[in-house]
């Protein structure tokens, strides 16, 4: 004997049964006319990437997009405007809090980089200092920012940050740099747990351990070659890359479980020119520099030991009537982008380049982007993770 179903229940199995053919019908006629059936799991889009630079000589800060493809396109709105005299310009982990310290008013001030790549000031994070402030530096996790005041002999002063991006002392005392440090360049080890501060006119680098409370303890200077500016690191932080100016090379050095920087192996490295702060690819396989009297760009391999090698075609000519001033690394490997420090064209130019599987470089066929600013001389660029 067949089951006993009541009309009602035929119904509404009959019209669940119309709503799915329905349904069915629906989104296939969507797909046929060139419609997508949205994905609820889709995963939402990757946050835009910018290229910074500020100008040491036109009070603003130029910020340009980073496409997908790796190309360059100015952000409506800049350059924003700031301080006078910047020498350094540090991005925070995240990516959306930028740092300058401007010479001309002896201040540091923070500004929220929106999602737009426009640039607004924080409340907060405007600091006044007792002398003009030549380099800022965070920490890796961006907690905490180190800010070099030059002199005879400099200091060093440290700040918390907040979540807002505001600054506060830190109430730690000013620590001196060693010697002459009129114009001390700074970098914090990826490991967080020393500073390092380049003195352009003492030929030395000073390292300082950063304690639990983020005071500075001195380890004493090494000397390098004449001129040191803008230290970089391999990611893994085993080696230190210092570009000396007026040796025309770079000092490279293995660091030590205490800190302690040792030579590597065949260091100083010839450079082809005056190097201008040198950036190590992600995978800390091959290092860059520009060459900012001598029109190019440096590129190395560095060997396991930390040792390093000219890239094949090294060094590479970047474009006339330029100064070579700072480059940075694209995070996919395969873009590299050259800001100026003086040029023909006044406002500072970026330059962009494709990195080959042997490293090299050639020009990518795109137009230098203009920035807007007026010579960007120092560790002045930086790209958003």
């Amino acid at each position: 004997m067949g089951t006993f179903r009541s009309v009602g229940t035929r119904r509404r199995l009959v019209f669940r049964g119309m709503t799915k053919n329905v349904a069915a019908a629906l989104c296939a006629a969507f797909v046929a006319i060139g419609g997508q059936v949205p994905d609820a799991a889709a995963a939402p889009s990757a946050p835009a990437r910018f290229l910074i630079v500020a100008g040491t000589a036109s009070m603003g800060i130029g910020v340009l997009h980073v496409g997908d493809d790796g190309t360059l396109s100015q952000v409506p709105g800049s350059p924003f405007p700031t301080g006078f005299g910047i020498l350094s310009l540090v991005v925070s982990p995240d990516g959306r809090t930028v740092y300058v310290p401007h010479v001309g008013d002896q201040a540091v001030t923070g500004y929220r980089l929106d999602d737009n790549g426009a640039l607004h000031q924080i409340p907060g994070a405007t600091v006044t200092l007792d002398g003009p402030p030549t380099a800022a530096r965070l920490t890796p996790d961006g907690s905490h920012l180190f800010v070099v005041v030059g002199g005879v002999p400099g200091h060093v002063v440290s700040f918390a940050v907040a979540a807002s991006g505001a600054l506060s002392p830190t109430g730690a005392p000013p620590v001196t740099v060693d010697g002459l440090s009129a114009v001390g360049m700074a970098a914090v080890d990826p490991s967080g747990r020393y500073l390092r501060v380049a003195t352009y006119l003492g030929n030395t680098v000073s390292s300082f351990a950063i304690g639990p409370d983020y005071r500075l303890t001195p380890l004493g200077p090494t000397r390098v070659d004449p001129g040191p500016v803008g230290p970089g690191y391999t990611p893994d932080g085993r080696y230190l890359y210092e570009s000396n100016e007026f040796g025309t090379d770079l000092s490279g050095f293995a660091i030590g479980a205490d800190g302690a920087l040792t030579p590597t192996p065949g260091s100083p490295y010839p450079t082809g020119g005056v190097p201008h702060g040198a950036v190590v690819t992600a995978d800390g396989r091959r290092l860059y520099v520009p060459n900012a009297i001598g029109g190019s760009i440096a590129g190395f391999d560095v060997h396991p030991d930390g040792a390093l090698t000219p890239l094949p075609g090294s060094p590479y000519v970047a474009p006339a009537a330029t100064l070579p001033g700072q480059v940075a690394l694209h995070p996919d490997g395969r873009h590299l982008y050259l800001a100026d420090v003086l040029t023909a064209h006044v406002t500072t130019m970026v330059h962009s380049y494709v990195i080959g599987a042997d490293g090299s470089l050639a020009p990518s066929g795109q137009p230098p982007v203009d920035t807007g600013v007026v010579m960007s001389d120092g560790p002045v660029v930086a790209l958003t993770p």
